[in-house]
């Protein structure tokens, strides 16, 4: 990290301006624990990572332990290695390798740490460790250092535990230690993958043809233990998905959400949006000027909690009606995607189809509910506090509460920009149709 760089701890400042100091000062006392001057180069370099990782800024107060405590635990850590080097004990150095690869299994972000072994196309001539040496090998490893600073930070560890861990990171840091590193990070990443295979198998089975509600916990509960199980179906799934997203894009699958799990959208997208809706529609993702209006209100109203399960259940629904088999798979594939699943890609999909939904609804009026008493014939009935209202009551009648909370919370948020806009809106429609009617004339 050079002075003049951008800071890494996100304050946008420059190095020198913002973290150094601390590192710098950090360094210093972690030196002064285990006599910075008698370290081998690599020694140094070790004693500096740690301090960069014990003095950089953060948002969220952890407990980084302090400096004096690292310094110690980590010469510590170098003698008892030392110690059973010299001896010879290859029993005691191969204790060393399986407890560390069981404290990768035991803390929370340690579980992160992990080799994507599934990218790999492993045949006779591939030497994973000489690819780890490569380009590729060292973001992995500037990765794997910042889980074990969050975990130094955040995670509850023992002196013993943290002995442990600063031991793995000096096997990190050290160029002639590293295969040590990825030697544990492998095996454990092997053994994460066939436990989690075992055991969602063992979860399949065992809810067949039952409640898909309690299969999800049990998953969510699995991928929390395992998250490389997670990322690798992640990739996976994506792939296995695209037949029933293309179905739906291409509207040979309608899903059908209520209004109450896209309100937000539909006031978002008023607010943000003045070209036709029936383009909008047809669009495969979302433009741009949009994204941080849906985000407000699927996100931050929490209509997020109301859309995600509608969509699923209507995914189930539509896998009932499906002939084709290859189809239907790639249906439940989809529900398990976007169930499980927490990337870019997978919300990237979900605010297209929420996007999607809304553009329905809105392209679709009026929209009458005769069984709520309440008809929206344009959009300044979408945003009238009074048809809304009368929506929201109807909810409440049928025992939905939070459902009507939510639409009630989504018009206080929103209705007001949005009834502004529609004004705007029906204005322009008014003068398109004149103007058509003079061309007609």
């Amino acid at each position: 990290m050079e002075r003049n760089d951008i800071c890494p701890c996100g304050s946008g400042r420059k190095f020198k301006k913002c973290c150094q100091e601390r590192v710098d000062d950090a360094v210093r006392r972690i030196g002064r624990e285990i006599g910075l001057g008698d370290c081998t180069a690599e020694g140094r370099e070790i004693v500096e990572t740690l301090g960069f990782m014990c003095g950089m800024r953060v948002e969220e107060e952890g407990h980084m332990p302090d400096p004096e405590t690292l310094g110690r635990l980590l010469q510590d850590a170098w003698n008892e290695e030392e110690r059973l080097r010299d001896r010879g004990d290859e029993v005691g150095l191969k204790g060393l390798l399986d407890r560390f690869q069981e404290l990768l299994g035991e803390k929370p972000y340690l579980r992160h740490l992990r080799v994507p072994v599934w990218q790999f196309d492993f045949d006779e001539d591939f030497d994973i460790m000489e690819y780890l040496n490569r380009t590729w090998g060292y973001l992995l490893a500037r990765r794997s250092a910042e889980l074990i600073r969050l975990s130094l930070l955040y995670d509850d560890c023992s002196e013993d535990e943290l002995k442990l861990l600063l031991t793995g990171l000096s096997w990190l840091v050290a160029d002639e230690q590293r295969e040590l590193f990825w030697w544990s990070v492998l095996s454990r990443t092997q053994n994460d993958l066939m436990s989690a295979a075992r055991e969602i198998s063992e979860i399949s089975e065992k809810y067949r043809d039952k409640d898909m509600t309690g299969f999800y916990a049990k998953v969510e509960a699995l991928f929390d233990k395992f998250p490389v199980y997670r990322k690798m179906l992640s990739e996976s799934l994506a792939e296995e998905i695209e037949p029933a997203v293309t179905a739906v894009m291409q509207g040979k699958i309608k899903l059908e959400v209520p209004l109450y799990s896209v309100l937000g959208g539909i006031y978002a997208t008023i607010s943000g949006f003045a070209e036709s809706f029936e383009e909008l529609l047809s669009c495969r993702r979302v433009p741009p000027v949009l994204l941080p209006l849906l985000d407000e209100a699927l996100l931050d109203a929490d209509e997020y909690e109301f859309f995600l399960p509608e969509v699923v259940n209507s995914l189930s629904e539509r896998m009932d009606e499906v002939q084709d088999g290859e189809l239907e798979k790639s249906l439940g594939k989809l529900m398990l995607y976007l169930s499980l699943m927490f990337d870019d890609n997978r919300y990237a999909l979900l605010e297209y189809l929420y996007l999607r939904h809304v553009c329905t609804f809105l392209v679709g009026l009026p929209l009458a509910l005769p069984e709520a008493g309440v008809e929206f014939k344009d959009l300044k009935d979408l945003c009238d506090e009074n048809l809304v209202e009368k929506y929201a009551a109807y909810l409440e009648s049928r025992n939905l509460v939070e459902e009507a909370g939510h639409v009630r919370g989504v018009y206080r948020s929103f209705g007001a920009r949005a009834r502004e806009k529609a004004a705007e809106h029906s204005s322009r429609s008014r003068e398109n149709a004149r103007g058509r009617g003079c061309d007609k004339t």
